[in-house]
């Protein structure tokens, strides 16, 4: 039990700072993506820390598992070269026994990857679903920040104000908007500026912008024509380029829904779930004879080639789920085979190791 608790202790501490690390450059660089959005008037700044926490438990899905295979990596490649494991061994401590102690950490981090792939994920999908359909519901206008030019996403229009006040006035506005014309024509560009401003709603719950005291210039460049306006008041139809139509995302469906669907795409999810769960115990398996090194060879030898190993076995899991969702492997056979294929291959990584400690023990001219 003593030696269970310094195994788990050391395992689980490596684990959490590797985790740590890897989620901050993580949510870090999905950060800087969701402001260019809200600098872009794409989305309101007041979601930003919402949609990054509802997104939290689908970076966690995979961080905590690659963690832990590097925690058990560095842990037991230290154990080795500070001759840690020989002593161990000396007193008797068998493979089975640590390989034994390894799978019974493997259960928590089982638990917990469970609780966020099969619960927190889909939950938290859902919750973005409903921020971003909101979001794409808005306007320019309810995106403004003051001192910045925005552009819709269709790019025919772009607007400006000096300054915004906490009742949604404008003052000095500036809009800038083109029109299609047919053929190879220049487009007919459309200019606003006015002093101050304001939205309303009318009676059929349409939305228009109030400019007031302003200038209205209509042209195409390049030519002499232009028609100029003065007003006192002047009424403009926002709209927010249509209301995009979100597909639902297959990862915000909750788990209990894709029990018994025979769609390839909610199939697909599910056996994904699920592999995400299993494929700890295997890699917890495959790092033990991977970590063992000789104490010359430094705890480090080889932790890349481990790490690849590692990343072959998720990428391959994750093509079979997208080769399963567009019907190029049968629903039957599901993603089981790739865990198949894993714990073969970690077979193989024991029987190697295992004809390795038989060749060492060979007397010197039998080598």
């Amino acid at each position: 039990m003593i030696l269970l608790r310094y195994f788990a202790r050391e395992i689980f501490i490596t684990m959490f700072a590797v985790t740590g690390i890897v989620l901050v450059i993580s949510m870090g660089w999905r950060f800087s993506g969701y402001l260019e959005n809200a600098a872009a008037g794409l989305m309101s700044r007041e979601v930003l820390f919402a949609v990054m926490a509802y997104r939290l438990p689908g970076f966690l899905e995979l961080i905590i598992p690659v963690s832990y295979f590097l925690s058990i990596m560095l842990v037991h490649g230290r154990m080795h070269v500070d001759s840690e494991m020989i002593v161990l061994q000396a007193c008797g401590m068998s493979t089975g026994r640590l390989i034994q102690m390894t799978l019974l950490t493997s259960l928590v981090v089982m638990v917990m990857t469970a609780m966020i792939s099969l619960w927190l994920k889909p939950m938290g999908e859902r919750q973005v679903e409903i921020l971003l359909g909101d979001q794409s519901k808005l306007t320019e206008f309810d995106t403004l920040i003051p001192g910045r030019f925005q552009m819709l996403t269709s790019g025919k229009r772009v607007t400006y104000t000096e300054g915004l006040s906490d009742k949604g006035e404008l003052a000095g506005v500036f809009i800038n908007e083109y029109k299609e014309t047919a053929g190879n024509e220049p487009r007919q560009a459309v200019t606003v500026i006015a002093d101050s401003g304001r939205t309303q709603v009318d009676g059929a719950g349409r939305r228009f912008l109030v400019l007031n005291n302003g200038r209205r210039y209509q042209g195409k460049p390049g030519e002499k024509n232009f028609q100029s306006i003065d007003y006192e008041e002047y009424g403009q139809l926002v709209d927010s380029g249509g209301s995009i139509k979100r597909k639902k995302r297959r990862t915000a469906i909750p788990t209990s829904a894709l029990f018994g669907a025979t769609d390839a795409s909610a199939v697909s999810e599910l056996h994904w779930r699920v592999g995400v769960v299993l494929l700890i115990p295997v890699i917890a398996l495959l790092a033990i004879p991977l970590a063992r090194v000789n104490p010359r060879q430094g705890r480090f030898t080889r932790l890349v080639p481990a790490m690849i190993l590692c990343f072959v076995y998720i990428l391959t899991l994750s093509g079979a789920r997208t080769a399963l969702e567009k019907g190029s492997i049968p629903l039957d056979l599901g993603l089981w085979w790739i865990h198949g294929l894993a714990l073969g291959t970690t077979f193989l990584m024991y029987r190697l190791d295992w004809m390795g400690e038989k060749l060492n023990k060979l007397p010197m001219p039998f080598r």
